[in-house]
């Protein structure tokens, strides 16, 4: 089959028109009227291939924005979670490692003997939440923390150490023979102990706050 595009119709057309005597203003006037029909037929479906091509384009950016945003509020949902989570850890653990300084800054200030099973029974708290929560503290903290826990644990009160009082009651502990004045002793012969523990966790509770803000 043989393709014929406007000109070829343009000519054949002129030349019918010259063999039948036609006029010049005739064919002129013909080639303008089937040339504005082509054109705007040209036009027209430039027109539409281009608004179908931007339709398509928007279309496919529309499904990429939704699927970006569905991934966007999944990970802020993960990690909304995740933060309240590693906070929640922070904040359980500092309050352990604080009541404990509580429990020394008291035992300082009035050893008394009675205080002293709720003193050794607070240091194997803290001992098992150190351990438990290790990932959350830096090594060196870790390191420290557990040296002056163990420190804190051999405390000898005459013959007696902390760790050897723990579950013991108020009454078992004075049926020892557990004075204020040994207790007083004790606690004055390793007053730089307890001072390291207290600055130790106001640098711990330093980092976790920058631990938490990120």
């Amino acid at each position: 089959m043989v393709d014929f595009n406007f000109q070829d119709y343009i000519e054949i057309l002129g030349a019918v028109f010259v063999s039948l005597g036609g006029s010049t203003v005739i064919i002129l006037g013909l080639s303008k009227w089937f040339g504005d029909i082509f054109a705007e037929k040209l036009i027209l479906s430039f027109k539409n291939k281009h608004e179908k091509d931007l339709e398509d384009l928007k279309s496919g950016y529309q499904k990429e924005l939704e699927s970006t945003k569905v991934e966007l509020d999944k990970a802020k949902s993960q990690f909304l979670r995740y933060t309240e989570k590693q906070f929640e850890l922070y904040n359980d653990l500092w309050k352990v490692l604080l009541y404990t300084k509580n429990q020394a800054d008291a035992l300082w200030e009035d050893a008394n003997p009675a205080q002293i099973p709720s003193f050794s029974e607070q240091i194997r708290l803290s001992k098992d939440a150190i351990d438990d929560n290790m990932l959350l503290i830096e090594e060196s903290h870790y390191d420290k923390l557990m040296t002056l826990i163990r420190q804190f644990e051999q405390f000898q009160f005459g013959k007696i150490r902390l760790v050897d009082l723990r579950g013991q009651t108020p009454e078992q502990i004075i049926k020892l023979g557990l004075t204020k004045t040994q207790i007083q002793q004790t606690i004055g012969l390793n007053k730089s102990i307890k001072d390291n523990y207290d600055n130790l966790i106001m640098e711990i509770g330093k980092t976790f706050r920058e631990q938490i803000k990120g």
